[in-house]
This record gives structure tokens, sequence and C-alpha cells, in this order.
């Protein structure tokens, strides 16, 4: 499944060009949603992109000696894309990251969508399928970053054919996955030349949706075989995307099961959201080994304002702000906790495979819903009991973001 850079690129091209002479013929009509959005007909058009603008103070405490401290400023992430419809029935969304944690350029969501019906749609490209917070937007997460529950599951972008239906209040999918997009072609050997090859499902179900309050439930389940690629590796993150990982399992996962259930309860500003998940997996000589990852987050809106849940999409929206200061109010302002673990002990080999904790408070202000500041403070605990070897590390970040 995966495509070279180079040829959706020009894929990308093409529907920019598509949309730009399709335009040209008829008349143009112009909406503000972030950024403008042409219309012609039943065809839309509209730039996408975000920028994440990073400072990062961390210190590092190991029990071996050799501690350090790091101040970095950072660009996290910039993108650009576009997405549109054709009809009711054709989607398209492709966006690029130019820079991602000082990384190189490469492949966001790509995606083609064919709704034959108003409830159901069928995608195929490169993106996410599982986890609440997962497939929710990082704009409109509440912390700088998703945690080590999504580092150690590792269910980022892939690429998928996925086939989707929702209600007024549940959604159901299930898709088969490859490999990520921005992957290396697999090399051809004697052995074979086969990308990872899942399957994976998620269902939702809101059984109180009502305007002030809000109750999500979600299950889902993946299954992987890396095929002729390197073993999965499950390490996990200190809750900053800057630094090392001192929690990690090594290349040693041949194909994996996972599990996981999702919870978010919402009641006008005040919101706790948790998540759990378990892992079996399949290693080298016949071993297996297992391991479970769960947080849970609480928020405090002291501006009276409430996050946004998509129940048709069963994931997180755009915050809605009641006082933004382009209407001369004062924005919005959302107070934070969260508590991680990540317990990767049975493995017992490689060494390094400990357990994660860790706590993190934050605060938000958002003067409009389209800029947001942040600020985390993260203390985390690296126990690697069998060699000796903890990690201490306390993190404090700051971000500007905006997005259109």
């Amino acid at each position: 499944m995966t495509f070279k850079t180079s040829l959706c690129a020009g894929a990308a091209l093409s529907v920019a060009m598509l949309a730009a002479g399709a335009a040209s013929a008829q008349d143009t009509s112009t909406a503000w949603k972030g950024a403008p959005q042409w219309t012609n007909d039943t065809l839309t058009f509209k730039v996408r992109g975000r920028v994440y603008e990073d400072f990062v103070s961390q210190s590092v405490d190991r029990q071996t000696g050799a501690d350090f401290d790091a101040n970095v400023t950072r660009l996290r992430t910039a993108r650009l894309g576009v997405e549109g419809t054709w009809n009711a029935n054709w989607a398209y969304k492709a966006e690029a990251a130019i820079s991602s944690g000082g990384g190189s350029t490469q492949w966001e969501d790509l995606i083609l969508e064919y709704k034959p019906t108003d409830n159901i749609s069928i995608l195929a490209g490169n993106f996410k399928t599982v986890a609440l917070e997962n497939i929710s937007s990082s704009r409109y997460i509440t912390f700088m970053e998703r945690g080590p529950f999504n580092d150690v599951l590792d269910v980022g972008r892939v690429m998928n054919v996925q086939v989707k239906a929702n209600g007024q209040n549940w959604t159901a999918a299930v898709a088969v996955s490859g490999d990520s997009l921005n992957a290396a072609d697999p090399t051809a050997t004697a052995t074979g030349g086969s990308e990872t090859l899942g399957v994976n499902g998620r269902a939702t179900f809101t059984p109180i949706n009502e305007d002030t309050q809000k109750l999500h439930l979600g299950a889902w389940a993946r299954y992987r075989d890396r095929q002729d690629q390197a073993n999965f590796n499950y390490q996990a993150r200190n809750n900053t995307n800057y630094g090392a990982r001192y929690i990690s399992t090594g290349a040693v996962g041949v194909s994996d099961r996972m599990v996981g259930v999702e919870g978010l309860y919402i009641h006008g500003p005040f919101s706790i959201q948790a998540e759990y998940a378990r892992a079996d997996v399949d290693r080298l000589a016949g071993l297996s080994s297992d391991f479970r990852t769960y947080y849970v987050a609480g928020s405090f809106f002291v501006t009276g304002d409430m996050r946004n849940l998509d129940v048709k999409k069963g994931e997180l929206g755009r915050t809605k702000i009641l006082n933004p200061v382009t209407s001369g109010g004062y924005g919005a302002l959302e107070l934070a906790v969260r508590y991680d673990n990540v317990d990767l002990t049975n493995f017992k080999i490689p060494a390094t495979a400990g357990e994660y904790t860790a706590w993190t408070v934050g605060a938000n202000w958002y003067p409009h819903p389209y800029v947001r500041f942040m600020a985390n403070y993260s203390k985390s605990k690296n126990d690697n009991v069998a060699v000796g070897a903890d990690v201490d590390v306390d993190t404090l970040q700051f971000r500007a973001q905006f997005d259109f």
C-alpha cells in the first residue's frame, strides 16, 4: 500500500488544479471557515494548515548519574494542505508536514472519501483509525502532546481502506491497514518483501447527548503482523515530543493484538476523559508478552466554555469560545490535570522494558477558536528495576498555536 511521495505530491497538485479549473467555469462564492473556502456549484476547495511553536525546559535525573538540563525553542510542526469536495458523494484531504519536530517533510492525512449515502463512508489513504485522543486532531486535544498511551501502542497514520457508518449518536468502522505512507518501500529479498498488514475496528456510542452534557463510550481492536519488516518496538516518551525515551522493549514484536476502551464525560465546563488498552505480543522463538497502558485526565474551563465532542464522527472537535477577543471578550481559560501509566515489565528482556508513570498539569488560553497558547508541566518516572536505571524527568513546555 505504500506509494512514493512524488506520486502523491502530483496527485495533490492535480486536485488543486482541477478545483481551480472548475471554479473558473462558473460563478464562485467564498465563505470564511478559518481560511477562505471557495464553492462553485457542488465543488468546494479550501487551503488548510497549522503551526505549533514550542519552548521546552527539561531536567533529567538518572539513577546511574549523567544528569543534565536542556532548554530549547523548536518548531513542533508546520503543515500545509488542501481539502474539498467534488459533489455530495466525493471528498478529499491532502496535508503535508513541512517540518515536524525538526524532522523532514512527510505526508500526514492523505484521504479520498466516497459517501454512497449520508451515513456511510468508504475511505482510502493515510490516516488514523482507532482510540479517541489518537484520531482527534491535536488542534483540539487538551494537552500539548497525546502522551505515552499513543506512543507505546503505535497507532499513528498508516495506509488504510476503511468503511465507516454513523447514526445520530453512534459510529462503527472497520479497516484493512498497511504501513505508513512515509515508510520506505519494502525491499524484496529471498524471503519476500511484504509490508506490515493489519485489520482494525472501532465503535462508539453516546448515550447522553445534550447541549450541556455528553457521555461518550467506545471500544476498538487491532491486529498487526510485521510480515517481512522490522520487529515492532514498544516505547514511551515523557509526555513531550522532545528528548529521549527511557522505557523501551526494543524491536521484539512479530505480531500483536490490541484492544482498547475509551470514555469521555462533559458537563458544561467540566470534563473527564480516560482510555485503557491491553496488548498481547508474539515474539521470536515462540515467546510472548503482554502490556497495559492507560491515562485519566480532567479539565475545567474557568470562563464557562465547553469542550466540543463531534458525536457523528466519534472524535473531539474545535472548542467554541463564548467571548473571543475578536469580539471584545477575553477568550477562554482552561485548566487541566492528567495521569499516565505504561507497564512493560512483563517483557523482562531488555532491561529497559520497565514502567512509566507521570503527572501533568496544564493551562490553555484561547483568544479565539483558531489560536491557542498552552503551558504544560510533567513530572515523569521511568522505573527500570532490573538494572537499577531509574530516570526521573521534569518537563516544562509552552506553545503558541494557530491553524486555518
